[in-house]
């Protein structure tokens, strides 16, 4: 199949991809709209294809799908999202965690706060199972203490089962978790906090909590303090109206994009883009500075001073991970 991707219609052209390629292929876990995310992200980066002219010529994107999408996909379980929700409404309430963005002095919401975290929780199932059912291996991530939100992010792969029994191991890994439509593992200040990155990204949709509430029996409690308050006048006829409009809570596809050495993002190189008023980093990987570029495709205009990682560097193929593994 060959396709072009025109920026100025890319949801379009992505969506269209990912209908094609449902047509061929089975293409579960995703659905056509997560897929499409996926390929928009791969498309930009360079991971699909390569851009020309504000265009994209889309080159072997069957290869892409069977050999690299799907088998580092995994699904995420209804139990894995409970146990992640837990996880960080417990570290929420327990830990003295920092109500502000990381970096910043934004104020952060519990409700955020609790989203952001189920979902840095999640890719850590998310690789557990990855390493179980591609590299035949048992890791354990570091248990959750109490404390600055420094010792929480990221998560560090911290044991390994080797015949049968745990050992510490010899490289420092950390996960990293974002959307399905992210095309850049950010690093920021950190990149001496291990020896190796890997980024996940996972289809947790904005409706994923009040999904949750619907799907466990909280929903009828809200209705039936409503009622009791004197908001709902008719209790059946108003659980039915909101669950029609919740959508119910379902399994989650989660992409294993790949890792990075720390050695990658200090070496490496950040591709640009450079036109008479701007230029952009559209790529590559390495240190973002002030004389980089103005802005990052994907992100804008984001602080200086971190390292970036995007989709099209970073280590994926089974040899590698392979490596990885040996190196663990």
């Amino acid at each position: 199949m060959e396709f072009k991707w025109r920026k100025s219609k890319s949801q379009e052209d992505t969506l269209h991809i990912a209908e094609e390629l449902s047509k061929i292929y089975n293409i579960s876990p995703y659905t056509v709209i997560e897929l499409s995310e996926v390929v928009s992200a791969g498309i930009r980066s360079g991971e699909i294809g390569k851009i020309k002219r504000g265009q994209s010529y889309i080159v072997d994107l069957e290869k892409w799908f069977t050999e690299r999408l799907m088998p580092n996909t995994i699904t995420i379980s209804e139990n894995d999202y409970k146990k992640a929700l837990y996880r960080s409404f417990r570290l929420l309430i327990i830990a003295n965690i920092a109500k502000t963005d990381f970096g910043s002095s934004r104020q952060r919401d519990f409700g955020q706060r609790w989203t952001d975290f189920t979902r840095g929780f999640l890719g850590e199932l998310g690789i557990e199972q990855f390493f179980r059912k591609n590299l035949k291996l048992e890791i354990d991530l570091e248990e959750s203490e109490v404390g600055d939100v420094k010792q929480f992010l990221p998560s560090d792969i911290t044991k390994i089962k080797e015949n049968t029994k745990w050992r510490d191991v010899k490289t420092n890994v950390s996960i990293k978790t974002s959307k399905l439509k992210s095309m850049w593992l950010d690093i920021g200040s950190q990149v001496d906090h291990s020896d190796a990155f890997i980024f996940i990204k996972i289809a947790l949709t904005t409706d994923h909590l009040v999904s949750f509430i619907k799907s466990n029996g909280f929903l009828e409690k809200l209705v039936k303090m409503g009622k009791e308050l004197g908001e709902v006048e008719d209790y059946e006829t108003e659980i039915k109206l909101l669950c029609e409009k919740i959508p119910d809570i379902k399994p989650s596809p989660a992409y294993i994009a790949g890792f990075v050495l720390k050695n990658d993002l200090k070496n490496g190189i950040l591709r640009t883009h450079e036109t008479l008023k701007n230029k952009v980093v559209v790529g590559g990987i390495g240190f973002y500075e002030e004389k980089t570029a103005k802005s990052v495709e994907g992100l804008g205009d984001i602080s200086y001073g971190k390292h970036l990682a995007c989709l099209d560097s970073l280590r994926w193929e089974k040899s590698e991970w392979e490596e990885l593994k040996n190196n663990l």
